[in-house]
């Protein structure tokens, strides 16, 4: 009977040992998954809308004259009004191979339109617009 009860007890001992240790192996993994994901939402870099990306669109803004002296841009800048993702309002400058500039504040909206008012008023689609992949 001293050997049954010997062997209880260790069995005991050993199941508690067993348990404590899968208990001790999960704590602190929330902390670590946190940590990780946290880590990832900042690695990565910021996507904000380049300047590049509003002057493609603006390039298509026609001269305003009237269309038989119409000439195509032969350069054309754009500057960011402010931060975040849109940078809304941008002022863009258009210069014609006639030497005729043109003016214009442009918005752009989350999905790729955009308007702008100046020396005329233009509009259209799509600038590409950053995402969130």
């Amino acid at each position: 009977m001293p050997g049954l009860t010997a062997l209880i007890v260790w069995g005991a001992i050993l199941v508690g040992a067993a348990g404590a240790v899968v208990a001790l192996s999960g704590r602190g993994g929330e902390e670590v998954f946190r940590l990780e994901q946290s880590r990832s939402l900042t690695a990565r870099p910021k996507r904000v809308l380049t300047a590049a990306q509003v002057e493609v669109v603006v390039s298509k803004a026609p001269e305003p004259v009237p269309a038989a002296a119409r000439t195509q841009p032969a350069q054309v800048r754009c500057r960011p009004g402010a931060g975040g993702m849109f940078r809304n309002p941008w002022s863009c400058m258009i210069r014609y191979r006639s030497g005729r500039f043109a003016h214009y504040r442009v918005v752009v909206q989350p999905d790729g339109h955009y308007t702008g008012v100046g020396t005329g008023i233009i509009s259209g689609c799509c600038v590409r617009t950053p995402t969130l992949d």
